[in-house]
């Protein structure tokens, strides 16, 4: 019985959590700017079209690019510091040494691409 009660104070310690990260993903993007938002959005799309893999670098700048968040990868580079300060994105190199981006599991995507919808 112990064991049973346990493992579900796990569960629901888990659900708050996922609560949680929901949350703070929502209050985030409530304070970040626009371009900031949108760039986040334009990644969240692409890692969902790649089944939920990092992104390559190159093909997000050429996403931002195409939607007119950014034109410049200087300016892109500074989107990604900020949005990885806040620990929304993460970036890793793959075997061959090109650059991943990436959000970070505990991010709920979906609600990344529900406030695009709510935006509209």
């Amino acid at each position: 019985m112990p064991q049973a009660e346990g493992s579900k104070k796990a569960k629901k310690r888990k659900g708050i959590q996922s609560g949680a990260a929901s949350s703070a993903v929502l209050k985030v993007l409530g304070y970040i700017a626009p371009r900031h938002t949108e760039a986040l959005q334009a990644l969240a799309s692409l890692q969902l079209a790649n089944s939920s893999n990092p992104v390559l670098y190159s093909i997000f700048r050429d996403e931002c690019t195409k939607k007119m968040v950014t034109s410049q990868d200087t300016q892109l580079r500074n989107i990604l510091k900020e949005l990885s300060d806040h620990k929304m994105i993460a970036s890793d190199k793959d075997s061959e040494g090109n650059e991943l981006v990436f959000i970070p599991d505990g991010i709920p995507i979906h609600d990344i691409l529900t406030y695009q919808l709510e935006k509209n």
